[in-house]
């Protein structure tokens, strides 16, 4: 066995991922704080935060259930879709009842307090990607990036088991993503439901998990140059928005596969510095109250009357948001990810 291959099937926990969770919820962030002078690319940047997100969460859940496979020489499906419980659903629904509580003192009697009591069913159930359009303001829209990814949990680890091999999965994984790609050449938006970044992470987990795939992978993803070279190609990519869609959808791959392929690698210093690895470590909570806190940020300086706060409600939003999140995942999900362990093979 390779000793890159070696290092990489020993390593338990990939350090600088935290750290692109934490460029990913800066992005989101940025997205819907950005002052209105910003140029309109760069206010919209922010948006592909989540497709980050998507990337790694398809890399992460399959190379849970791989290893898992060869650990225990099956997948215990009741166990995977518990400890995805612990840790989705309490702040999910947290969060939800908390929009509850406010859409209906604050809200009840507006036609978007009337509307979102109207999708709460499709909140409750993760299809709020399949049943609420962003019609002007939408709240809770931002659940949409949770539904589609609650979607890839409850369908894709069944077909990764009934599969049996890696390679009839790859098989399974590369037809959707043709599909996807045709479908986006094509113009038509009929598998928009499906995201290609979570996708190709799934993909990618399974080609580095094979030896021979691994080696030819590195070759690409384990130079020096190639972690900060294919970053700096994604925001090209995005900055032209020239490409097809489907070109940046691989390039967050290519970033993720980079990033993980060898924890030596020139980004790594700047992706594990620890104020930033905490901000991914809480990235989940940073998302779910986020909106809640630009809000709020909002409504503070209309109050006082600052008519054109600039980059302030951006930086006080984030200041906000991770206080409520740190407090959210030391005092409340913590509690719940402990249980975790109790399924955990």
């Amino acid at each position: 066995m390779l000793k890159p291959f070696s290092d990489y099937v020993a390593n338990k926990r990939f350090e600088s991922l935290d750290g692109l969770r934490a460029i990913s919820i800066i992005a989101v962030i940025w997205h819907h704080t950005a002052p209105a002078g910003v140029h309109a690319i760069l206010a919209g940047l922010g948006a592909q935060g989540v497709q980050l997100f998507f990337a790694i969460s398809g890399f992460l859940i399959t190379s849970l259930l791989l290893r898992e496979r060869e650990r225990n020489g099956k997948i215990d499906l009741r166990a995977f879709y518990l400890r995805r419980s612990l840790r989705i659903f309490p702040l999910y629904y947290g969060t939800l009842l908390l929009y509850i509580g406010l859409v209906f003192l604050l809200e009840r009697h507006t036609a978007v307090g009337q509307a979102f009591f109207q999708n709460l069913i499709y909140f409750a159930t993760y299809t709020s990607n399949l049943f609420v359009a962003l019609d002007g303001r939408v709240i809770f829209y931002f659940a949409w990036s949770l539904a589609a990814e609650e979607q890839f949990y409850l369908v894709w680890p069944p077909l990764l088991l009934i599969a049996g091999s890696a390679g009839r999965a790859s098989v399974i994984l590369a037809i959707v993503i043709i599909a996807c790609i045709a479908s986006q050449l094509l113009g038509q938006h009929s598998l928009d439901v499906i995201q290609l970044p979570i996708v190709l992470g799934a993909l990618l987990a399974i080609g580095l998990n094979n030896e021979t795939v691994f080696t030819s992978l590195y070759r690409i993803l384990g130079q020096t140059w190639s972690a900060p070279l294919i970053f700096i190609a994604l925001l090209l990519s995005l900055i032209s928005n020239a490409l097809p869609g489907f070109v940046s959808s691989i390039l967050f791959a290519a970033v993720v596969g980079a990033c993980v392929i060898q924890t030596q690698h020139p980004l790594a210093p700047i992706l594990s510095f620890k104020p930033l690895a905490y901000l991914g470590a809480i990235s989940y909570g940073m998302y779910m109250l986020h909106m809640l806190c630009k809000n709020f940020v909002s409504k503070l300086f209309k109050t006082f009357q600052i008519g054109d706060p600039g980059i302030a409600v951006f930086l006080l939003t984030m200041l906000i948001t991770t206080i409520l999140a740190s407090i959210s995942y030391r005092y409340y999900e913590s509690w719940f990810l402990r249980l975790k362990t109790r399924f955990e093979r």
